[in-house]
């Protein structure tokens, strides 16, 4: 099997491109969180792609053009013309941050924790994940990198399970 790749995606065509993908058999992975939507009349839950526009794909060599062929996909990510590759690894903590429901909304207790220090996550689905810690508003949000694809999660996770980085 190939590695995981990260593709563009047009605007809001994740959940169709996911769908065709699942239809051609190629391995693929949309993270969706659940968002509580607000109109004009009512509320109600939806999911939304954890990251716009992106969406991973692990497809064999064969298959590597035949994903550019899926309309919505606009092209494979690259940084200085090589291709974004995204470890196993990378993608089990997307997983579990999606399993985790640790993005819905939580009051937190204030800690002596610094503005952008470095956190590591000592239980739970994340345990042993670095980050940098963040202040929003009260609460403390946790940013989890992906080096491998230059994007980043925030996420709000109770202060009692982090501890500071120490260099």
């Amino acid at each position: 099997m190939g590695t995981w790749k990260v593709v563009y995606i047009a605007s809001r065509q994740e959940k169709k491109v996911s769908r065709t993908l699942t239809q051609l058999g190629i391995v693929h992975y949309l993270p969706l969180v659940k968002k509580l939507q607000q109109w004009s009349d009512r509320k109600k839950w939806v999911e939304i792609p954890l990251f716009n526009g992106y969406l991973f794909v692990r497809p064999l060599e064969k298959e590597l053009e035949k994903v550019l062929q899926v309309q919505g996909i606009v092209s494979y990510l690259k940084f200085s013309k090589k291709m974004a590759l995204v470890s196993d690894k990378e993608i089990d903590i997307i997983r579990q941050i999606e399993k985790s429901g640790y993005h819905t909304e939580q009051n937190f207790e204030e800690a002596d924790y610094q503005l952008g220090q470095k956190v590591e996550i000592n239980s739970g689905p994340l345990k042993g994940q670095k980050g940098i810690l963040l202040q929003k508003k009260g609460h403390k949000i946790f940013v989890i990198l992906f080096e491998s694809f230059k994007q980043s999660i925030k996420i709000n996770l109770p202060i009692s399970i982090i501890n500071k980085v120490v260099e």
